[in-house]
């Protein structure tokens, strides 16, 4: 089999509500209009918003795709949450030679210290980029300016129409954030042993049935815990004490019901879980809350 009779098998790494499906359609269509063979589908569990979630692609140049199971051994895996590096074994299965790719603020040394391996590795920082062209932190056509960059994988500018024809009015931002990341992308041949990335977490104790509030509380381990959904943000709120009258009106309008009341009666969201939705900037009517971009 030559390399082009081969099937390039690629599997993303996102969070539910990042566009990782979306990400992984445009590439699908942007190969078929180059005449190539090509799928796209996620796998989803009973997860919400926030949690990881897994998308695939083949593409072929020449050989019709048959195969409608999850990919396994990926020859390209892109991720679009680093944080996900800390609780999925994001280079499961990733072929030797493969191309492993990351929206991160690392600079190239230092992932490279967390994710060495016997593949390339490409990283951008496509959340900062996706802040300044398209105004907010989604960074799925961003990353595929990245994943064209690192693979060859198609032409850039086979992603014009689908990016046209999914975000009409919207499509030149994405155009321009993927091209932006492109020029950006920094790419390295790795080599070595395999080195799984560790990180301490910091460790949450859950009350006692006797110290429960009246309610639906789900304290049961292994869910929603372990997925970390406060590893998402881009941003953090952080609470002006001095204009804080403890109204309680962000603790009202939390979706995420992460925000709670501490011993000296302020209302402070509990990192671990808050996704940096912002919203609770935007309800408190004395200012007392702002929203910081994460470091």
């Amino acid at each position: 089999m030559t390399e082009k009779d081969k099937t390039i098998e690629i599997r993303w790494h996102g969070r539910g509500g990042q566009g990782a499906v979306t990400s992984a359609e445009l590439l699908a269509l942007a190969a078929i209009e180059e005449g190539k063979f090509a799928q796209a589908f996620p796998s989803f569990g009973p997860e919400r918003r926030g949690a990881p979630v897994l998308v695939f692609n083949r593409v072929s140049d020449v050989n019709p795709i048959r195969a409608r199971v999850s990919v396994t051994n990926p020859d390209i895996v892109v991720i679009l949450d680093p944080g996900l590096i800390y609780i999925t074994d994001v280079t499961s299965g990733l072929k030797e030679g493969g191309v492993l790719i990351i929206n991160t603020t690392k600079t190239l040394v230092d992932i490279t210290s967390e994710l060495n391996g016997p593949w390339k590795l490409a990283v951008v920082n496509a959340t900062s980029i996706a802040r300044e062209m398209l105004g907010v932190p989604i960074v799925n056509t961003t990353m595929l300016g990245a994943l064209v960059k690192a693979t060859g994988i198609i032409e850039l500018e086979s992603l014009t129409e689908p990016l046209k024809e999914r975000f009409g009015a919207r499509a030149k931002g994405n155009i321009d954030a993927c091209r932006k990341a492109y020029e950006e992308t920094e790419i390295a041949e790795l080599s070595g042993i395999v080195e799984k990335p560790r990180k301490t977490f910091e460790t949450e104790t859950f009350p006692s049935w006797q110290e429960l509030l009246p309610g639906c509380v789900v304290t049961e381990a292994g869910n929603a815990k372990q997925y970390r959904t406060g590893d998402w943000k881009s941003e953090r709120p952080v609470l002006d004490h001095q204009k804080c009258i403890k109204c309680g009106i962000c603790y009202l309008f939390c979706p995420e019901g992460c925000i709670g009341q501490n011993e000296d009666g302020y209302f402070e969201a509990n990192l671990y879980y808050c996704k940096g939705c912002g919203i609770c900037a935007r309800e408190c009517w004395t200012e007392a809350i702002k929203m910081v971009e994460e470091e």
